[in-house]
């Protein structure tokens, strides 16, 4: 999976918030996290080392979100 499709897991609420919207497993250099729908990931959150949710707005804002 290229970087950027992860934003298909993901839905972008008016909040700031990212909602997964399918399971996905998130590989990062310090682990391998499988994401439930459903789970909410705001600023600040880290999973596998990484802020999910400022990482998938970097994303959105280069691939569009």
């Amino acid at each position: 999976m290229d970087r950027h499709e992860i934003l298909n897991y993901f839905e972008h609420r008016r909040d700031g918030a990212w909602v997964c919207t399918r399971p996905v497993t998130l590989t990062t250099t310090r682990a391998s996290v499988v994401i439930q729908p459903g789970a909410r990931f705001d600023y600040g959150k880290k999973v596998g080392g990484i802020d999910l949710a400022e990482y998938l707005e970097r994303l959105g804002s280069q691939f569009g979100s």
